[in-house]
């Protein structure tokens, strides 16, 4: 095997060089993904893989379906998972449909870790976006020094950050060098073909724990906080008063409110376990502030979503109201964890916030508060009336 770049190197090299010697063939795909099965060290794999030369490995609809197929035959047949990661995120000009897509598509990835599915995500350049959630949401990270992951893509984070910020040290806050450093689930690899070739086998031969429980939960809820104590963007906790909703209008969400809404849940859900609870929302979406990048937002607000699956899954009904705005890595999180999901009149589901959405594509006209949209595509359970929309929980408790 040659030392060829793993970052540079095309999707058809790194798949024969994690294969190679064993056999492989490719799977039947009605997207831009590339679906593999073969035997690596002896052991059956499955491999789903974004194409970054095609349409930046971004997920549309179609590729979202092909990556459910996956998961579904992964459970199946009980074979270990790899993710190759080379995206841009989401088509962020396919509009609501693939917010519905997303949706769907990432409470399959958190059932199938519940399920104990295993899954490695191995990174090439960058994964933004919806496919930083998706390498998150797998138990372990293979990357380089080469690989960019974050919740927004450079762009949108130096354009918050302002002039004082040049691309190389942003590159180097966001890189694997950074994020192997602050994480044990996240492996720092040399950027070559036969390094990654070597960690995947390694990986097959001893997968990480897989078990996903209150325990493993909070285990990770700790290791999270510790984090963001280490970076000092630790916040101070509000007590929890029993009621059967949580509203929360307020600013981007980041790193601390994710953990602080996961506390908050699970303190209301122990009180109350058999009452429903319903999260009223009404924000533009996740935070776009260097500092959440650095501690990586994306890995907060897929343990967010598992969290609130794990409820789910046991019985409790969480609800989740859209009464104003929610976008981007925040509806996801909480539309695919959450029981149920409605919107109230008037409200609306964006691909990302007006003012980042307009700085990447140069036009948001293209999202519109159409309740029935909304609902054809997935995008939530059921429409509010006007009626309902009225009447106000008086115990309602605000988020600060």
């Amino acid at each position: 095997m040659n030392e060829t770049s793993f970052s540079r190197a095309t999707l058809m090299q790194r798949l024969a060089a994690l294969f190679s010697p064993d056999p492989w063939s490719p799977l039947p795909t009605h997207s831009d993904l590339v679906l593999a099965e073969g035997c690596i060290a002896g052991r059956d794999v499955l491999v789903v893989a974004t194409d970054p030369d095609t349409v930046l490995g971004t997920f549309g609809i179609c590729e979202c379906d092909d990556f459910q197929w996956a998961l579904q035959r992964a459970r199946a047949t009980g074979v270990p998972l790899l993710l190759l990661i080379d995206s841009a995120g989401a088509r962020l000009n396919a509009g609501l449909p693939i917010q519905g897509a997303l949706r769907s598509l990432m409470r399959a990835v958190l059932d199938a870790r519940f399920n104990e599915v295993p899954m490695l995500a191995v990174l090439g350049r960058y994964a933004f976006g919806a496919a930083s959630m998706l390498a998150a949401a797998a138990s372990q990270r293979l990357q380089s020094a080469q690989s960019l992951m974050a919740m927004s893509g450079p762009k949108v984070i130096a354009a918050q950050a302002g002039d004082g910020l040049d691309l190389p040290t942003l590159r180097s806050l966001i890189n694997g060098c950074a994020r192997s450093a602050t994480s044990a689930s996240d492996i720092l690899l040399d950027d070559t073909l036969q390094a990654y070739a070597k960690a995947v086998r390694e990986w097959l031969q001893a997968p990480p724990a897989l078990t996903l429980n209150a325990l493993s939960l909070q285990a990770e809820r700790e290791r999270l906080q510790a984090r963001l104590r280490a970076s000092a963007l630790a916040g101070d906790s509000v007590a929890l008063q029993t009621t059967e909703r949580i509203s929360w209008r307020s600013g981007l969400m980041g790193a601390v409110d994710a953990l602080a809404l996961c506390e908050r849940f699970d303190q209301e859900i122990m009180a109350t376990p058999l009452v429903p609870l319903t999260l009223a929302i009404d924000i533009p979406g996740h935070s776009v502030d260097l500092r959440d990048e650095q501690v990586f937002l994306s890995q907060y607000l897929v343990h967010l979503a598992l969290s609130l699956r794990h409820h789910t899954r046991n019985g409790v009904d969480v609800g989740l109201l859209i009464e104003g705005q929610i976008s981007g890595g925040v509806y996801i999180a909480l539309a695919a964890g959450a029981s149920r999901t409605e919107l109230a009149p008037n409200a609306m589901v964006r691909t990302l916030p007006a003012a980042a959405l307009l700085q990447i594509l140069g036009d948001d006209t293209s999202e519109t508060p159409d309740g029935a949209a909304h609902l054809e595509w997935g995008v939530v359970d059921r429409l509010r009336t006007a009626a309902e929309d009225n009447q106000r929980d008086t115990d309602a408790l605000t988020l600060a």
